[in-house]
């Protein structure tokens, strides 16, 4: 159903995409929307009572329901009008929804009504907002409000809490075999840097996959995870070389190899190769947990923020 009619008749903004109309009719602000999949369209009016008893508004809706057969629905709740029509039912929907706008909004405007947030009531720096796919007026601590439950939403969507069990296992098991494949490469002649980076990046993928959104201490203790498996697998290359090196002349195994490191690092040219390789290794997989650590960052400081729609003061 094309909108931009109505819109015109009630000098009103039409936002096409989302199928809404939203502005002010008799100086209250009002929206239309329409859901076509469900057959039905909502019309909104926003405005407080001076008297906090004052039931005339719940009145005037009971009456527009039963007047007009394709009002489906109607209520007065946190200061919005609602009316629920039946476009099927309806000869004319557009018509009806002008109808029904203008009689709540002249009646609001007769019996002193004020244009407010549909959340409080406050009547001052209200501002329009896109909430969900429902235009809203919201003061400054309804919009925080609104954001924070935007966040959380986005949040719990996008981390799914399964088990901090299952993601801490993964990372183990992901931690091991990355080790394995970085000796193997290393024994290969290969760049065992490419295992560090890759065990890095699946282990914080894993985590979040399995146990959700990382707080914290679990990004200190997976950092720390990391660095110790390269400085594991760092002193196993290094072992191996010493076996292959001072295998020719005695018989030594891993074990005395690893414990022969602090003697053999006693040589200053061992000693700068040692460590040169050591910080290649750990800056590999510092660039590989750079932008790990920006998607964790992000999703403790990401915020959903409403749409804004003009904000116009109220």
């Amino acid at each position: 159903m094309d909108l931009t009619a109505l819109a015109a008749r009630l000098h009103m903004r039409y936002y096409d995409e989302y199928q809404l109309l939203f502005g002010k009719v008799g100086g209250y602000e009002c929206a239309v929307r329409e859901q076509p999949e469900k057959r039905m369209m909502m019309v909104h009016l926003v405005a407080k009572p001076q008297k906090a008893d004052d039931s005339g508004m719940e009145q005037l809706l009971e009456q527009l329901r039963a007047q007009y057969p394709a009002v489906s629905a109607a209520v007065y709740e946190n200061f919005t009008a609602s009316l629920r029509l039946d476009t099927k039912a309806a000869e004319d929907p557009q018509q009806l929804a002008q109808t029904l706008l203008e009689a709540i909004s002249g009646f609001a405007r007769h019996n002193g009504y004020l244009p407010c947030c549909c959340g409080c009531g406050k009547t001052r720096d209200v501002r329009r907002f896109l909430l969900d796919g429902d235009a809203k007026m919201l003061c400054p601590v309804c919009r925080a409000k609104a954001e924070t439950e935007l966040t959380d939403q986005w949040q719990r969507k996008k981390f799914q809490h399964h088990s901090v069990w299952k993601g801490a296992i993964a990372v183990l098991l992901i931690l091991m075999i990355g080790a394995t494949a970085w000796i193997w490469l290393y024994i290969q002649g290969l760049s065992a840097m490419l295992a560090g980076v890759a065990m890095t990046v699946l282990s914080f993928l894993a985590y979040q996959y399995l146990a959700g959104r990382m707080k914290k201490g679990s990004v200190i203790l997976l950092l720390l995870a990391i660095v110790a498996t390269v400085l594991l697998c760092h002193n196993l290359c290094v072992a191996f070389e010493l076996v292959v090196a001072i295998g020719q002349q005695q018989q030594i195994t891993i074990t005395g190899a690893l414990l022969f490191i602090p003697t053999f690092l006693k040589d200053p040219v061992n000693r700068e190769v040692y460590f040169l390789q050591l910080g290649l290794s750990l800056l590999a997989v510092a660039f590989a947990a750079a932008p790990m650590l920006w998607m964790v960052y992000y999703s403790w400081h990401h915020r959903q923020r409403p749409e804004s729609l003009e904000e116009p003061a109220a």
